[in-house]
C-alpha cells in the first residue's frame, strides 16, 4: 500500500484515529505506522476536537460509541468548522445497523467500516479517501491559480484604462496645470484613491503653492480641501515640501501613526476619513514642476506596481507645452507603458501575456534556424502551506525573491523569466 504523497519529497500524510479503548488505538497505530502514516491518537471527542486545534490531519478514523459525545456529534462539529469541514471522516465502527450508516453519512461522514474489520479492506479505503483528497485539494490550488490570474488580467485591464484615459486628458490640455487637475480627476475616478491634490513650485518666493483642482470632490473631502488650499510649503516642509526636496515618491500607509514633522495636516486628513497617501513628483531635467498626492479611505500599505503607474502618467505631465520633441519622448513614455503591460505586478518578471508572445516569437525563430528551443516549467514546492502558516505577505515575499533567485541565473539576453501563474514560473 503506498502512501499519498505531494511530489517526490514526500510528506507524510497524518491519520488521526479516535477511539476510547485502547487496544484498538494501538492496534490501527501499529498497522498504519507500517504503512509510513503519521498517526495521532486520541481517546475521546473532546480530545480530538482540541488536537483539531493544534494540527490538520489529512485523514479521521472515528469511532462511534464514545462517552460524553458519540462519535456522530464528533462528526458534526468538524464538520461545521470551516477550517475543518473538508477533512475526510471514516467511522470505524462495531455497529452495522442500516440506520446507523445513515446516520454516519448525514452528518458528513466519508466512508464507514464495520468491526471487525478486514486489514486490506480498511488500508484499500482510507487509501481511497486520501486520493480524493489529494485530487480535491490540486484542483483547489488550479481554481485559485485561476482566480488569482483572472485578478491579474483586470488589474492590467484597469491599468490599461487608466494609463489611456489620462493620457487623453493630457492631450487635450493646453496649459500643465490643466493637465494636472484633469490627471487627478482621472486617478480618483478609476482607482481606489478617492482623492487627490497637486503642489507647484512658485520661484518668486520658493514655496509650493496649492493648484486648484477642477472635478468635483466628496462633500467629505470638502473641509480638507479648503484648508488646504490655503496652505503654502517651504522645501522639506510637510510631506510635499520633502516630496520637493528629495525628488523621489513616498507613501504613508497609515496617516494617523505620522509625525507632525512627517505630515502636519493629519489630524485635518483623519477627520475626512483619509487614512493612507502617497506623493510623486513630477521632474524635468531633475526640476521639480509640481507633486501630486492622493488618499484614500482604506490602510494601503506600499504597491510598487501603483509607484509604477503613476510614475509613468507623471513622464507624461513632463512633457512641454509647446510640445518640442514630443515624438522622443512619447516613445519613451509608450515604452514606459508598454514595459508595465508585459511584467507581473508582484515578481517584476515577465507576465503571463509576455510569455506567449515570447514564446510564439522564438518558436518560430527556431524553425526557421533548425535550432533548438529550451522550455522550463516550474512551480514553489508546499507553496499553499507556506502560505496558510506565514499569511500571503511573507507568501508575497517568498515570489519575489524565488523571481528574482531565476532571473539571476537567466544569464543570456534571449533567456526569458515569466510567471507562468500563481507559484509557477516559466524559463524560454
Amino acid at each position: 500500500m503506498n502512501n499519498i504523497n505531494c511530489d517526490s519529497h514526500s510528506i507524510p500524510v497524518t491519520i488521526l484515529v479516535v477511539d476510547d479503548v485502547p487496544d484498538n488505538l494501538r492496534l490501527l497505530q501499529n498497522i498504519l505506522r507500517k504503512q509510513g502514516y503519521d498517526v495521532r491518537l486520541a481517546t475521546s471527542g473532546k480530545l480530538a476536537l482540541r488536537s483539531l486545534t493544534r494540527f490538520r490531519p489529512d485523514l479521521i478514523l472515528l469511532d462511534i460509541m464514545m462517552p460524553e459525545m458519540d462519535g456522530y456529534q464528533v462528526c458534526e462539529y468538524i464538520k461545521k468548522n470551516p477550517e475543518t469541514q473538508d477533512i475526510p471522516v471514516i467511522f470505524l465502527t462495531a455497529l452495522n445497523q442500516g440506520i446507523d450508516k445513515l446516520k454516519a453519512f448525514q452528518v458528513g461522514g466519508a466512508d464507514y467500516l464495520t468491526k471487525p474489520f478486514q486489514i486490506e479492506e480498511a488500508l484499500a479505503r482510507i487509501q481511497n479517501q486520501l486520493t480524493l483528497r489529494s485530487l480535491q485539494k490540486q484542483l483547489e490550488a488550479k481554481n485559485q491559480a485561476l482566480i488569482e490570474q483572472n485578478q491579474q488580467l483586470k488589474e492590467s485591464e484597469r491599468e490599461t484604462r487608466l494609463l489611456l484615459s489620462a493620457t487623453w486628458a493630457i492631450g487635450r490640455s493646453t496649459t500643465l496645470k490643466e493637465a494636472i487637475a484633469a490627471v487627478i480627476d482621472t486617478v480618483c475616478d478609476n482607482t481606489l484613491w478617492e482623492y487627490g491634490e497637486a503642489w507647484m513650485p512658485n520661484p518668486k518666493n520658493n514655496t509650493l503653492e496649492y493648484v486648484p483642482i477642477l472635478g468635483e470632490i466628496k462633500p467629505e473631502f470638502s473641509h480638507f480641501q479648503q484648508v488646504s488650499s490655503q496652505r503654502v510649503f517651504t522645501m522639506g516642509q510637510g510631506l510635499p515640501g520633502q516630496i520637493w526636496l528629495s525628488k523621489q515618491p513616498e507613501w504613508l500607509p497609515e496617516i494617523s501613526v505620522c509625525s507632525h514633522h512627517v505630515y502636519d495636516r493629519a489630524n485635518l486628513a483623519l477627520e475626512a476619513g483619509l487614512k493612507s497617501m502617497f506623493g510623486i513628483p513630477i521632474l524635468v531635467s531633475n526640476e521639480v514642476l509640481a507633486v501630486l498626492i492622493f488618499y484614500t479611505t482604506k490602510t494601503t500599505h506600499c504597491q510598487i506596481r501603483i509607484l509604477e503607474l503613476m510614475q509613468a502618467v507623471a513622464t507624461q505631465l513632463s512633457f512641454p507645452r509647446p510640445q518640442a520633441g514630443l515624438d522622443q519622448q512619447l516613445k519613451q513614455a509608450n515604452y514606459k507603458l508598454d514595459r508595465l503591460a508585459r511584467l507581473d505586478g508582484l515578481t517584476q518578471v515577465a507576465n503571463r501575456r509576455n510569455f506567449n508572445e515570447f514564446l510564439w516569437l522564438e518558436w518560430r525563430r527556431m524553425q526557421r534556424e533548425k535550432l533548438p528551443l529550451s522550455l522550463i516549467l516550474c512551480d514553489v514546492d508546499y507553496f499553499k502551506k507556506y502560505n496558510d502558516t506565514y499569511g500571503h505577505l511573507a507568501g508575497d515575499n517568498c515570489l519575489i525573491r524565488v523571481a528574482q533567485a531565476i532571473q539571476e541565473s537567466a544569464m543570456r539576453p534571449g533567456d526569458l523569466v515569466a510567471r507562468y501563474g500563481g507559484e509557477e514560473f516559466a524559463i524560454i
